[in-house]
């Protein structure tokens, strides 16, 4: 080991037990992976100088396996640091912040590049009295949003940052939000430009620092500027699923000051989490990644940041390592599959669910039904009464990756020319329909089947028993004008247009009410799996699947009108009480329909309580109830207040 610069520090061996940097006693440990060398060198800055204070040249001696590890007594939180090995400099795998990428979407030229760094340590931060709200799968309505683009236009303060995210906490409580999902929002090169890839060595092969394959885009695709890359050839990575993460660093330009990112996420986590809204990030795990940092990086997040779960693409991971690591027993994963025969023992079911599916199951069979396809109610039903009893699973009709829910009933095809890609990108199969026309249009008639195709798409995913995704934006009515694959659009097209939320207050209140609803009824997010059965001798099953005529199950290919019985006596409120019964009439016929309703036990009655029909005047009559064309309703059981009281009088005539 040899100390260069005019800077004297004491150097003691380094443990290599724990990768990254990290704080003992009055020495700063530094451990970083580097195989294939037999020098590493540490160069310590002080913040954005451009000359180190002082260099650790590591040798064989302060090796231990791959790793190469030293003590350097100097604590101070400026200090930022990179390697050198083989005449080329790097950044840490393992850097808790980048320092030098604030400027989202900017270009960096080759000084700038070199002139990257990883603070060493985080900035002082009071967690407070910070509580994670422990939001069970069951109990959870999850809200996704990209991190930039969701406070944009808003009417916040720090517009496009972690502290503007927290400062609509209080518009998602009021929602009925109790759980955001992040797009990613770890440091990741969010300028896509071929043969460039920032802080990362090209000498090595190793999984700790994945290299990009970056497609030439010069080559491949005639470039149209978009208004945030006006002059530039290059296009933005606006979304963030890349080919290289600094899986430990939050993403320094989505914060109002990028050197204090650190201390901005936590703000963020802290203030969602006192309004009793949980925080999971999507990790994208590009291919080949090394298993071992992943788990660590997961790890880090939880205890760091105080992380509630994550959404991972389990292809690229080892799922029963992640499901079994004991560390994050008690985190959320949420990935495309789970063997739960492999994570758990025959019969065994976890106290806590923490695994969950997420693929699009759920949104392609839902679409098709509610725009009138054939052969999809048996389907259907399925999807809305789907909930594992080992797993959960996360329902959506939208995600990023496609329609916003007001362009799939804007538009039949998509419209991606902004992305300057000819048409040949986003995917071609959306099951979307434009109600009668292609794009806005003024007339009552296609505005009004418009707002109630997307309530029976809130109101679904609200219904069903797993749990529901809204993707931000979609409650009001947001718009990227038919593009269906906006991973480039930093502009307007790609932000949440806000100024749709003032106009469409009918929808948003709608999505209040249908979250109200089901955080009432417990029948409607049932902890338990559904059976199908009788299992408590009640004489109603816990849900059973009907067709116009009660308890005649019809999935005809012709068929489009679903009921479905849910029966409250399988599900309690507050631990004691009986939950309501519910019946859910779903018509997706252009004509109305007549459903026969099941007869209630005992003194009960139905009463409507919810539709996507605004002018809908429900009468039962004869057990049966019209629902209009392209309508979901719902009935609610109740006792039978006429009934009590003419048999209270009949009892007090008797004795009298």
């Amino acid at each position: 080991m040899k100390v260069l610069g005019e800077e004297k520090v004491s150097v003691l061996a380094g443990d290599p037990s724990i990768l990254g940097t990290s704080i003992m006693g009055r020495y700063m440990n530094y451990a970083v992976a580097v195989p294939g060398v037999s020098e590493v060198t540490l160069h310590v800055f002080d913040n954005r100088e451009k000359q180190p204070l002082y260099s650790i040249v590591m040798n064989e001696e302060d090796r231990y396996g791959d790793i190469y590890s030293v003590k350097v007594a100097d604590t101070n939180r400026n200090r930022t640091y990179l390697y050198e090995a083989k005449g080329e400099r790097f950044l840490d795998p393992y850097a808790k912040l980048v320092v030098g990428r604030g400027d989202f979407g900017k270009k960096l030229t080759k000084a700038e590049r070199r002139g990257l760094r990883a603070f060493a340590r985080f900035h002082d931060f009071s967690w407070q009295e910070d509580r994670r709200p422990q939001v069970s799968y069951a109990d959870m309505v999850l809200y996704k949003l990209h991190v930039r683009g969701f406070s944009m236009t808003a009417g916040v303060t720090h517009k496009g940052t972690y502290l503007g995210v927290a400062e609509k906490a209080d518009y998602m409580k009021e929602l009925g939000i109790n759980a955001v999902l992040l797009m990613p929002c770890t440091e990741f090169n969010e300028v896509e430009e071929p043969g460039i890839e920032e802080g990362v060595p090209a000498f090595t092969a190793s999984s700790f620092y994945k290299s990009s394959t970056y497609r030439n885009i010069d080559d491949t695709i005639e470039e149209q500027a978009t208004p945030s890359d006006q002059g530039r050839r290059y296009r933005v990575n606006y979304w963030g699923y890349s080919d290289h993460y600094f899986f430990f660093a939050p993403k320094a330009s989505y914060a109002a000051d990028p050197s204090r990112a650190d201390a901005e996420f936590k703000q963020m986590v802290r203030r969602l989490h006192a309004k009793g809204i949980e925080v999971l990030m999507e990790m994208n795990v590009p291919a080949g990644t090394n298993r071992s940092l992943f788990v660590d990086a997961l790890r880090f997040w939880v205890k760091e940041y105080h992380i509630d779960g994550f959404r991972i693409n389990t292809e690229q991971t080892d799922p029963l390592l992640l499901a079994g690591d004991p560390y994050l027993s008690g985190t959320k994963l949420i990935g495309n599959n789970w063997d739960i025969a492999s994570v758990y023992r025959k019969d065994s079911v976890p106290t806590m669910v923490t695994l969950a599916e997420f693929h699009d199951g759920f949104r392609t069979d839902v679409r098709r039904f509610l725009k009138s396809d054939e052969g999809m109610a048996g389907a259907f039903a399925g999807r809305i009464i789907r909930h594992p009893d080992r797993s959960a699973v996360i329902n959506y009709i939208t995600d990023h990756n496609g329609f916003t829910l007001n362009d799939l009933y804007m538009y039949d095809v998509k419209h991606n020319e902004a992305n300057g890609e000819n048409g040949r990108d986003g995917n071609e199969y959306n099951f979307s329909w434009n109600c009668g026309a292609e794009g806005p249009d003024r007339r009552k008639k296609v505005r009004d089947l418009r707002l109630r195709m997307k309530k029976n798409a809130i109101l679904t995913m609200f219904l069903s028993q797993g749990v529901p995704m809204l993707l931000a934006g979609d409650e009001f009515g947001n718009t990227q004008d038919g593009n269906n694959n906006a991973y480039c659009q930093d502009n307007p097209m790609g932000w949440l247009s806000w100024k749709e939320a003032r106009k469409n207050t009918e929808l948003t209140e709608f999505v209040k009410a249908a979250a109200a609803l089901r955080a009432a009824h417990p029948v409607l997010h049932n902890p338990l799996m559904l059976k199908g059965t009788d299992y408590l001798s009640c004489g109603c099953p816990d849900y059973s699947v009907h067709g116009k005529s009660a308890w005649r199950r019809d999935d005809s290919p012709y068929n489009r009108s679903v009921g479905i019985l849910l029966g409250g006596a399988f599900a309690l409120k507050n631990r004691t009480e009986k939950d309501a019964s519910f019946y859910l009439m779903f018509n997706m016929y252009w004509e109305e329909q007549t459903f026969e309703i099941p007869l209630l036990p005992g003194n009960q009655c139905w009463k409507p309580v919810i539709a996507t029909d605004a002018d809908w005047k429900p009468e039962i009559k004869d057990n049966r109830i019209t629902v209009p064309p392209r309508t979901i309703a719902v009935l609610q059981s109740e006792e039978n207040h006429v009934t009590v009281k003419s048999k209270r009088k009949k009892e007090k005539a008797a004795e009298e």
